[in-house]
Parts: structure tokens; C-alpha cells; sequence
């Protein structure tokens, strides 16, 4: 499939386009984190559980859709530059720990969010009550946040990491001009996808809106629309330049 250009970028020279076992390696690693969301449920044994197992189809969903977003950065790294050393190793490896220990507070957040915004939709104060005393304390939100901030944040960084690297690595890898401005974006989109989440884990751990610090540290996710939007449109602009001051060189 890595031969195949299509929806890829034409200017770009894609140095690892043949599979190498850290990319095997880390695909199976993947592989294993989806399963792990899947196993973290039980097994219904009446209709009620089962009722209770579908309605958990959206956040399983929502973190499958993460991590294939996390995978997919991950793809498009070793597809532009191929890079096998020991420092990508060692970078990769991190990763890897960090999406395994990540899934099951992915999971148990989605679930708490989903039946939060489902209870308070539904007008039904009861089951927000049993969320926040039997599920999920209130004392324990913050907690919470900071966990699932720090994870995501670090997540991202490590590729931010992986993309500084190849940037580092420009001259083995006879990167044009063009190529390294691709590289040093690859840094700054995963550097600003970490940013939102460790903004959301500062809230958590200051407390910064007292009462309402676990909705306010949610909602700072929110920021990533606007902020990767803004950010894609002035991206776009630099890279039609990058790649014609290349092309006139």
C-alpha cells in the first residue's frame, strides 16, 4: 500500500515506504491498545448489561477514533523518513508504553463524560449523583484530568520528539528545503496537540476554577478546533512558499 502515492504529497520524497519491524512492532502495540479497550468491558450475561454494553458503542468509538489518530501520526513519520536508529527506537518504545498505559483512563473518561452529558440531556439528576459518588468521586475529577493531560500531552510530545529528530537528521537524509519545512511542521502540529491537553492538566492541578475546575479543564479541549484550524491555514500559506522557494532554487 505504501506504493501507492495517491492522497500523499507529490513534492515530498517518502524514504520509508518498506515496512521495518519497529513500525511492525508498533502496529501490533496499536493493535493491542484497541483490543484492551474491547476487553475492559465485560461480558453481558443478562439483556440489562447488554443494554448497559451499547450504550458504551460511542466512547469505545470516540477512543478507537484517538488512537488511530495517534497511529496515523505515528504512519505518516516512518512513511516520510524512514528512520530506524537507536534514538527512534528508543523514542518509539516510549511511545508505545505511553499508548499501552494510556487506554483504560482514555476509556473511563469517555464513559464518564458520555454519561454525564447523557444525564444532564436527559435531565436525569440520579444517574449524574451516581456518577459522582459511586463511578467517578468528585474529589477525584481533578485527578482525573491531570492523568489523562499528562498522558495525551506526553503522547504527542514523543512524536513532536521523533519529528525533531528528523530534522536533526536532515543531512544523512538529504532533506530539501521543502522537505525540512514539512519536518519542522510535523514538530509544531504535535507540539500544539500537546499543548491543549497539559493546558487542561495545569487547570486540574491549580484548581483555577475552583467548583467548576473539572468542567473548565474539559472544555479547554475545545481549543482544538479553533487552534489546529488557525494554525492549518497559516501552515498552508508556509508550506506553498517553502515549496516554491524550493522549486526556483
Amino acid at each position: 500500500m505504501k506504493d501507492q502515492e495517491v492522497g500523499l504529497d507529490p513534492n515530498f520524497r517518502y524514504r520509508g515506504k518498506n515496512q521495518t519491524r519497529v513500525e511492525t512492532f508498533s502496529d501490533a502495540a496499536f493493535a493491542l491498545a484497541i483490543t484492551l479497550i474491547v476487553l475492559s468491558s465485560s461480558v453481558p450475561s443478562n439483556f440489562q448489561d447488554l443494554w448497559v454494553s451499547m450504550r458504551d458503542i460511542i466512547p469505545f468509538g470516540l477512543c478507537v477514533i484517538l488512537v488511530m489518530v495517534i497511529w496515523y501520526q505515528h504512519y505518516l513519520f516512518f512513511l516520510k523518513f524512514g528512520l530506524q536508529n537507536r534514538t527512534i527506537v528508543l523514542y518509539n518504545t516510549f511511545l508505545i508504553f505511553l499508548i499501552l498505559i494510556y487506554v483504560y483512563p482514555l476509556k473511563f473518561l469517555f464513559v464518564v463524560l458520555f454519561r454525564l452529558y447523557e444525564g444532564i440531556f436527559t435531565g436525569n439528576r440520579e444517574l449524574i449523583n451516581r456518577l459522582f459518588t459511586e463511578t467517578l468521586p468528585y474529589s477525584d475529577t481533578g485527578s482525573l484530568m491531570i492523568i489523562y493531560g499528562l498522558g495525551a500531552s506526553l503522547i504527542f510530545l514523543t512524536i513532536g520528539g521523533m519529528y525533531r529528530h528528523a530534522m536533526k537528521m536532515a543531512g544523512p537524509l538529504e532533506l530539501n528545503s521543502y522537505e525540512r519545512y514539512i519536518a519542522k511542521d510535523g514538530m509544531i502540529t504535535n507540539l500544539l496537540l500537546a499543548s491543549i491537553p497539559f493546558l487542561s492538566a495545569l487547570i486540574a492541578v491549580f484548581h483555577l476554577f475552583g467548583n467548576w475546575t473539572f468542567l473548565g479543564a474539559g472544555v479547554a479541549y475545545m481549543l482544538y478546533p479553533p487552534v489546529m484550524i488557525i494554525y492549518g491555514r497559516v501552515s498552508a500559506k508556509k508550506r506553498d512558499r517553502a515549496l516554491a522557494i524550493y522549486k526556483k532554487a
